[in-house]
């Protein structure tokens, strides 16, 4: 957590609240979860009661609670449970005495309508219906009646903070069993990052904004409804989703340059180090006299060990940077999935998927790029007149004939067939392709071009 490592506490507050008032990541348990332990730590209980009243009880916005995920409301009914029991020094505490004082006090309330329930109260409520006295402590008064009114997200290329916002909340641990999948999947190799990322440096060329060569008409179709619709008040779903992914198009950004800058920091030392090995060898050797040989020798295998030192600390960092962006590649997955994208159901570490979700990406990608240049009406309407020809083609494509389909046996022998008529043909006279390219960090320029591809994008 970049902000938080560097003590900037405020600018880390920030991101959460832009989180959890996000239209979308909002109704993620885990977000306030992790919001929640982060105030724990700075010692501000009564901020993370509020919290978790907004979550479970009634959001901002007077409709009810903000977690809607009935799994996700009961994992914070139990961390709201255990903070309370910490709290007030009470491990008896059970969680029906913790809801049944919370429901009293909501009903305590003069003004409902203009008050929320008092975290202080519900403490004190709760400690009450624990030890069973019938004497109640005087509801203060409430410090929610002055509300402040719901802000529509805007982010911009500039704000980092905002686009870490989401990285701050879910990507803190994976879950063991997505871990466990990678293991797999890594055998007994180097980790690597993922391929391909769901978000490049640039904005993909599309020759059809639609994205139907890339994902098919079916896919096309849910993403330009998604993109086209509108909430039950007249906003823009389109323009929430988008914003969504602009910043997980930043949390890319900001991994790209986080990994670059490790890489050369480490390069740095290695030089650092390197030159005063040769300086101490040299010095030693100066001075060996006759023992010139056995010095050389020991020199000699001092130097090797400095470079097999050099060497698994690169693999190291290799191995960690992989992590860091599987760690991101899941945060995002789970960020998407609660958007309810096509072809996002869960973290997944299968290719296959995961080169499908990237076209998928990529679409939304150019779509939050044309809309901050052309505005949203006229994305709106480009998208709009996209949709109905998508549709038409659609139904013209479900009204056709369908084609015969051939017996599995005729496929298979059709199939063998043209394996043996490509092994009796000559291989063409191609030229050899080029190698694969080296690993990431083995040259540090690769890293600084493409993070000065993000640092174009995002200012």
């Amino acid at each position: 957590d970049l902000n938080r490592r560097s003590n900037l506490f405020k600018s880390a507050t920030e991101v959460y609240e832009q989180a959890i008032n996000c239209p979308v990541g909002g109704e993620v348990g885990k977000i306030w979860m992790e919001y929640v332990h982060f105030l724990e730590e700075r010692g501000r209980p009564r901020t993370a009661q509020k919290l978790y009243l907004r979550a479970l009880v009634e959001g901002n916005d007077g409709d009810g609670p903000s977690v809607k995920d009935v799994a996700d409301q009961n994992l914070l009914w139990n961390e709201f449970l255990r903070m309370m029991q910490s709290l007030r020094k009470n491990p008896d505490l059970t969680l029906e005495d913790l809801k049944s004082a919370v429901e009293h006090e909501r009903g305590a309330q003069v003004d409902s309508s203009a008050t929320t329930m008092q975290p202080e109260a519900v403490a004190s409520a709760a400690d009450s219906s624990a030890s069973n006295t019938a004497e109640q402590r005087p509801a203060k008064r409430s410090r929610w009646d002055k509300r402040t009114p719901e802000q529509i997200e805007t982010l911009s290329a500039g704000s980092i903070d905002t686009a870490a916002s989401v990285v701050f909340a879910t990507s803190k641990n994976m879950p063991p069993e997505v871990e466990t999948l990678w293991h797999a999947r890594d055998g007994g190799s180097m980790p690597c990052k993922p391929e391909p990322a769901l978000f490049s440096a640039s904005p993909p060329k599309l020759g059809d904004p639609s994205g139907k060569d890339l994902v098919g008409i079916d896919t096309a179709l849910k993403l330009l409804q998604i993109l086209t619709s509108k909430t039950h008040d007249g906003k823009s779903l389109g323009s929430a989703l988008l914003e969504l992914c602009h910043a997980c198009w930043m949390m890319t950004a900001l991994k790209e340059e986080e990994a670059v800058k490790a890489n050369e920091a480490l390069e740095k030392k290695i030089t650092n180090d390197t030159e005063a090995l040769e300086s101490n060898l040299a010095a030693r050797a100066s001075v060996a006299g006759g023992a010139m040989a056995a010095v050389q020798h020991a020199n000699e295998q001092e130097r090797n060990q400095f470079i097999m030192q050099c060497t698994v600390q690169r693999e190291q960092l290799l191995a960690f940077s992989a992590w860091e962006f599987r760690k991101l590649l899941y945060t995002q997955q789970i960020v998407l999935s609660s958007a309810k994208l096509p072809h996002f159901d869960g973290p997944s570490v299968d290719s296959a998927s995961i080169n499908v979700q990237a076209k998928v990406c990529s679409i939304l990608h150019s779509a939050f790029y044309l809309r901050a240049r052309v505005g949203e009406d006229n994305h709106v309407k480009m998208l709009t007149k996209q949709l109905e020809n998508l549709q038409k083609i659609a139904s013209t494509v479900v009204k056709s004939e369908p084609v015969q389909q051939q017996h599995p046996a005729q496929l298979q022998m059709q199939l063998q067939q043209h394996q043996q008529l490509q092994y009796q043909q000559p291989p063409p006279n191609f030229p050899l392709p080029p190698p694969m390219p080296p690993q990431m960090f083995q040259h540090p320029q690769q890293g600084q071009q493409m993070t000065g591809y993000y640092g174009q994008q995002m200012h």
